[in-house]
């Protein structure tokens, strides 16, 4: 039996064709083992009354069951022993849902819910047994150009529960309250503690672990540019990669882990970055070392991490630094690092991950792996994912969870290439290869070839009537960006997310897709006294820049939805920039040609 839920769960059964109605007004018992007021909170967004109980007998058993229906716990043994489980029941006259933990509870009310919004208040009457494949299934949020408002972001941390997604990586840059180092918060967009805080909150109160990333050792351009630190450098003209040899690096980084430690008291891990360190070697504090980049590399993350463990946390690091490293140099990296493996295309990608993997294994290091919903793929002025690369590499990913019985992945989703880099498209532009990767988390099995349909029923409200025409299955898992324009009078869910796809699309009708203006400049350049060349180019002036000025007061008017004026302007700027350039040059050869003319045609 199908449902047009993400992810889809791993067992449906049909108890019979009649719906089940009137949910919302059901009153119902729920008996846990401990407290735990979110298991409330998301019972009573239901149902109409929701009455607490303490498990009997110490069974360890989660329910939920209407009033008057008797407790039948041993259904709960259905999935023992897997992650995030749950069982549940939904007939003419009773809700039963059974797990052995609070997440499990929690992942099955939100089954409910989805099922509640695709029905219209009805539900099917069915038999759900639902389990994650991965422990640790996470999103990303990058701070560092152009991120959603506050608000959004909460709205968005709270959404993630929907897809099951129960870790966020935040990479904060100078976001962060910083205490002590006060010097290092952004002067306008740091988060206040009491905003922090409340970040926080919503995550743990969505069943979401917070894992905070403070690089350590590459990507400190907002670090390195202060003049206490600038003699930190690796060499003088990079100022984002440390030297670890220098006198004071550590320390520096010693203090910024304890204040982003203390920020964050729950937090079970600390991600210390740590890739992309280019020019580690290079300067003559490192070459007196006597060591190889790759031994200097690890002897610093040894450092690093027994700051990190010492504060309560266990350390993460990226992989890259250590892929040439020998066996003898990782066999010196502190065994308590967590190494993540991030590869996130080539056709190599599955070996390469694979060796990789084995070599850390064989030193009896621990490993993640980490895909990518949106990352450089070549294409620096993207406006929303590259999604043929990202669903592939999600999928090689799932595949190496399965073959190499990893924990979990980290599907990272990048909003510029590096601080000072030009943002890719924002944030919201992400949630389509996001919860796909939030699915196939969950369930390695669930049907691709319905993905869309269903993405485009959940997250956009697309009625199911409208997607179950035979049409639809022409159109492939990737065709999502290129439907919206079309679907956007459809659109009754995250409208803004829509409307924001179809501003980049009518922005990159001008730029880059439909003759673009800067392929023809040359001929210009080459020939200022042609007539027919100018001409020509006046033609195209007049119809692209037209386009181009209507895409960019329709980018301004979703962007003001969605981000805070000083990012609204970086944006608008990383995108205009270039074009009106090319409009300014343009002007003046149109300017020059009519100079000509005009005396060409004095007496």
């Amino acid at each position: 039996m199908s449902l047009q839920l993400i992810p889809a769960p791993q067992v449906v059964q049909s108890r019979g064709p009649e719906p089940v109605t009137g949910l919302h007004g059901w009153a119902v018992q729920l008996w846990s083992p401990g407290e735990d007021v979110r298991l409330v909170v998301a019972a009573e967004r239901i149902f109409a009354g929701v009455t607490v109980h303490a498990a009997q007998g110490g069974s360890g058993v989660f329910a939920l069951v209407t009033e008057g229906t008797p407790l039948n716990p041993l259904l709960a043994r259905r999935v023992e022993g897997r992650h995030d489980s749950y069982v549940l029941i939904t007939d003419k006259d009773r809700i039963e849902l059974y797990a052995l933990s609070a997440s499990g509870l929690f992942y099955g009310l939100k089954t409910l819910e989805q099922l509640l919004g695709s029905g219209g208040g009805t539900v099917p009457a069915v038999t759900v047994a639902d389990w994650a494949e991965l422990r640790l299934r996470s999103d990303y949020l990058d701070l560092r150009t152009v991120y959603p408002t506050y608000e959004h972001l909460l709205e968005y941390i709270a959404e993630l529960a929907d897809y099951k997604i129960n870790t966020l990586i935040i990479e904060y840059e100078d976001k962060l309250p910083f205490r002590k180092l006060a010097f290092l918060r952004h002067p306008e967009l740091a988060f206040t503690e009491e905003e922090h805080r409340r970040l926080l909150r919503t995550a743990h109160d969505h069943f979401i672990t917070v894992i905070p990333k403070q690089q350590s050792f590459g990507h400190l351009e907002y670090i390195l540019k202060h003049p206490a630190y600038i003699g930190l450098r690796e060499v003088p003209e990079t100022v984002s990669e440390l030297c670890p040899h220098r006198n004071g690096s550590f320390g520096m980084m010693a203090g910024i882990l304890e204040e982003v430690a203390a920020l964050h008291p729950h937090s079970r891990y600390l991600h210390l970055g740590c890739d992309e360190v280019w020019t580690l070697g290079t300067c003559e504090d490192c070459k007196r070392s006597g060591l190889t980049p790759e031994a200097s590399f690890i002897r610093f993350v040894n450092q690093l991490a027994e700051k990190t463990l010492s504060l309560g946390k266990q350390p993460m690091i990226w992989h890259d630094m250590i892929m040439q490293a020998t066996a003898e140099e990782i066999a010196a990296l502190d065994k308590r690092v967590i190494v993540v493996v991030w590869i996130y295309g080539g056709h190599r990608m599955k070996a390469d991950a694979r060796q990789i993997l084995h070599k850390l294994r064989d030193a009896g290091i621990q490993t993640l792996g980490a895909s990518s919903v949106r990352c450089w793929d070549d294409n620096g002025d993207q406006n929303y994912p590259v999604i043929h690369n990202r669903i592939k590499n999600v999928q090689d990913w799932i595949q190496l969870a399965r073959t190499e019985q990893l924990e979990g992945i980290i599907h990272t989703n990048w909003g510029c290439p590096f601080s000072l880099g030009s943002p890719y498209g924002l944030f919201e532009t992400s949630r389509y290869p996001a919860f796909f990767a939030a699915e196939q988390s969950w369930n390695a099995g669930a049907e691709t070839g319905t993905f869309l349909t269903r993405f485009l029923h959940q997250f956009h409200g697309l009625p199911a009537d409208l997607l179950s025409g035979e049409d639809w299955a022409e159109y492939a898992v990737t065709d999502y960006y290129s439907l919206i324009p079309q679907l956007l009078p459809e659109v009754k869910k995250n409208c803004l997310t829509a409307e924001l796809i179809d501003a980049m699309i009518q922005y990159e009708l001008p730029v880059q897709r439909r003759s673009p203006l800067h392929t023809f400049l040359f001929r210009g350049a080459m020939s200022p006294g042609s007539e027919e060349v100018m001409t020509f180019l006046r033609d195209k002036y007049r119809s692209g820049y037209g386009d181009l000025r209507r895409a960019k007061l329709r980018m301004q008017s979703v962007l003001a939805e969605l981000l805070v004026p000083q990012m609204s302007e970086l944006f608008i700027r990383s995108r205009f920039y270039r074009p009106e350039l090319f409009e300014a040059n343009l002007q003046a050869m149109m300017t020059d040609l009519e100079i000509i003319e005009q005396k060409a045609g004095e007496p």
